[in-house]
Formats: C-alpha cells, sequence, structure tokens
C-alpha cells in the first residue's frame, strides 16, 4: 500500500489568526478602501470560502512559515485577488495556495522556506569564458501575485529571467490527481544586451530554455511527471519591454489541455532522436542537450540536499484533511 502522509493540523491558531486579520484590517482603512465595491466582494468570497480558509490558517502558522509571514502578512489572503493566473476560480486559487505551502512542510526541512525568502538557495553555477552564470531559487518578493517561488537565472550575480511557479494537484487544472509544477510567469528582468550575450555563451541555448532545464531537475528531485504551463490568455502581466508567448513556448514542450488555456507537459522533456536532426546541425544539437542536461542533473541534486524525503514517497500525491473540526 502506498505511503501517503497527510498535514497534521493542530487546532486553530487564534493568535495567528488575529494576527494576519488585523494586518489586512490596518492595511484596508489605510487604503481608505472599505466602503468599496472591490473590498466587500472580497470579504463575501473569503466568508464563502471561511472553511476554507482556516485550513490555509493552520497551514501557514506553521513554523517552516513564520518569516516568511512576519514579512507578508497579506499572503494568507491574495487568493482573492488575482492569484496565479486568469479564469482560475477563487475556491482554486484558494487550493493552490493551500497545497503548495502544506507540501513544502511535509517535503522539506523546516529551514528551507527561510533560506528562500531570505538568501535564495543556489542550484546550479558555472563560468564560461570569464562570465559567471548560476541558477537560484528564490521567492518572488516583488510579484508573488504571480506565484511562491521561482528560479533565478544570473549574469554575474546580475538577475537576467525569471520563471514563478507553484506546486500543485493536477486536479486544479483539469489532470489526474497528482502533483504538478505550475509555471504562471516567464520573465526578463534584465536589459536585452545581456540576454543575447548570455544565450550565445551558453551554447546558444535561451535562458528561459535553461531555466526550464532546471524545472525538470527540480520535477526530478520530486518525483513529479508533469509540468503544467500557462498560456497568453490566462497571464496575469506581461513584460513592457521583452514580450514572451507562452503559448508559443509551451507548445515545443508539452501540449494544450482540452477545453483549457494550459499546457501540459510531461517529464521528462521529449527530444527528437539525434538521427533524424540534419547531419550539420547534430553535433550542435548534441551539445546543446549535454549542457542542459547537467543544469538538470545538477539542481536535482542540490534540490535533494533540502528534502526530507525518499524520491518514492515524494512522489505520492498529498493528502489534505477535506473537513476539521474548528472552534468558532
Amino acid at each position: 500500500m502506498p505511503l501517503i502522509q497527510k498535514v497534521q493540523i493542530p487546532k486553530l491558531p487564534l493568535r495567528f489568526l488575529f494576527f494576519t486579520t488585523s494586518v489586512i484590517t490596518r492595511n484596508i482603512l489605510q487604503r481608505r478602501s472599505v466602503f468599496t465595491l472591490q473590498t466587500w466582494r472580497r470579504a463575501a468570497l473569503l466568508l464563502f470560502n471561511l472553511r476554507q480558509h482556516l485550513r490555509l490558517i493552520h497551514i501557514l502558522s506553521h513554523p517552516q512559515v513564520t518569516k516568511l509571514m512576519t514579512g507578508n502578512p497579506e499572503l494568507s489572503y491574495k487568493y482573492l485577488r488575482n492569484y496565479i493566473a486568469l479564469e482560475i476560480s477563487t475556491a482554486n486559487c484558494l487550493a493552490i495556495l493551500s497545497e503548495h505551502y502544506a507540501y513544502l512542510q511535509t517535503r522539506f526541512k523546516n529551514d528551507f522556506l527561510d533560506i528562500v525568502y531570505q538568501s535564495g538557495i543556489p542550484l546550479w553555477a558555472q563560468c564560461i569564458d570569464d562570465v559567471s552564470f548560476e541558477i537560484v531559487m528564490d521567492f518572488p518578493h516583488t510579484i508573488d501575485f504571480e506565484g511562491d517561488l521561482c528560479l533565478i537565472f544570473k549574469k554575474d550575480q546580475v538577475s537576467i529571467y525569471r520563471i514563478i511557479f507553484v506546486i500543485a494537484n493536477g486536479s486544479s487544472f483539469g489532470l489526474p490527481k497528482r502533483n504538478v509544477l505550475f509555471i504562471s510567469s516567464i520573465q526578463g528582468m534584465g536589459d536585452f544586451e545581456d540576454i543575447r550575450l548570455a544565450t550565445k555563451i551558453c551554447c546558444d541555448i535561451q535562458p528561459a530554455q535553461l531555466l526550464m532545464a532546471a524545472m525538470s531537475g527540480l520535477g526530478t528531485a520530486l518525483g513529479f511527471d508533469t509540468i503544467v504551463g500557462i498560456g497568453n490568455k490566462n497571464q496575469l502581466s506581461k513584460g513592457a519591454k521583452l514580450y514572451f508567448s507562452y503559448d508559443h513556448f509551451f507548445a515545443n514542450y508539452g501540449n494544450r489541455i482540452p477545453k483549457t488555456n494550459f499546457y501540459e507537459i510531461p517529464l521528462p522533456y521529449a527530444e527528437k532522436p539525434l538521427d533524424s536532426i540534419d547531419a550539420r546541425h547534430r553535433k550542435r544539437s548534441q551539445k546543446k542537450r549535454v549542457f542542459k542536461n547537467e543544469i538538470t542533473d545538477q539542481v536535482a541534486f542540490s534540490i535533494a540536499q533540502y528534502c526530507i524525503e525518499s524520491r518514492q514517497v515524494l512522489s505520492e500525491p498529498l493528502v489534505l484533511p477535506q473537513s476539521l473540526s474548528l472552534p468558532l
């Protein structure tokens, strides 16, 4: 019988609930938005999803999330705004937010989020032609409405590209119930010339593709077999300087999920057989694959250092209790 761990939920953390509620109330008063239609609409959504919201409060009161919540007290309410993607219901956004942090608590060491939030976790680094490159896992401090973890590609310690994602249940995207990595944003962060130079030095591989190789490594470490990518219509924000076509990008990795604007991407990524590639380009293609595979393997190894369980257990779906006896 497969081992499936359940999140142990204690009694309702009243002090934590009071802390988050007081911060939100203070912010509403400071913004003078207490009588706006939008505020009342969000209040109604919270009341409608109150039981599931209290589940989230339980999850976010875990010691692993303490420092993150201290710096981001509105995190527990951000699903009431646009979160992750357009055309996702508030209830689904709440479920995704809960599943993400519950998963981290059962699969990663207690100091994992502290390190991610304060300094980031180095996953891969290499110096090529006297130019240093690295990929780190971080918290998306300025745009956490698009996700709760990110991988950042850096050139000479300057961030130039980023992928934002969460860990979710496949059922949130119409897939069989299993854990998936959901990519909600891919953004250029630096000057176009830095991106062009990084691409040239790194075997003519674009930073976005290098970050996808890193995402594959993360999936490998956690035992996941699927990434879900967002489509253009559901993306919350697009960069003004560098327009990125999510549909075109993710179509190279997987297929659109029927009746949605999301893409299902199997892990490991499918690739053309080398003998089907024109002989003139075969050597270059092989070199690119070796480079990306090295990133995938190194990221998988780096992430595994922060996991508390084996891959066999990590691959099992997270089961959250569906009902709670709450002392109200």
